[in-house]
């Protein structure tokens, strides 16, 4: 989601200009504040995602507490606290050292992972858990 939302440390700096403020450094006023709005959006917008997905959505993380909104407000209120945190820690990383991350370390798990998922079913088909 990082480098969906073009976010530290995948906000690939290449000129001089883009090191200000990337294509937004042409606009200001109201039109800077639009795409700096929707910038955020597009955070809320993945970490829900995220949210619902991933992390349960509404559904209590402790056995015997209630489900409800409060408990998805809480956890994308820390995806995104973990979001900006990101962007105050770390520098910016270089297009090939992203590249170097994606085929040769993501892409093998990805595919490591898909193998072992359907090892797994067809051992749990074979043996009939």
């Amino acid at each position: 989601m990082l480098a969906e939302t073009n976010r530290a440390p995948f906000d690939m700096a290449e000129a001089e200009s883009e090191l200000v403020a990337g294509a937004y450094t042409e606009y200001s006023g109201m039109g800077f504040g639009v795409f700096f709005m929707a910038e955020y959006a597009n955070i809320l917008l993945g970490c829900s995602l995220a949210t619902a997905l991933f992390l349960g959505g509404w559904h209590s993380p402790i056995n015997g507490l209630p489900s409800n909104v409060l408990w998805f407000l809480v956890k994308l209120y820390l995806l995104v606290f973990s979001v900006i945190w990101v962007r105050w820690t770390f520098p910016r990383t270089q297009f090939y050292g992203l590249l170097n991350l994606s085929w040769k370390i993501l892409i093998p798990v990805s595919l490591f992972t898909l193998l072992l998922t359907g090892g797994m079913l067809k051992v749990v088909r074979y043996f009939g858990f």
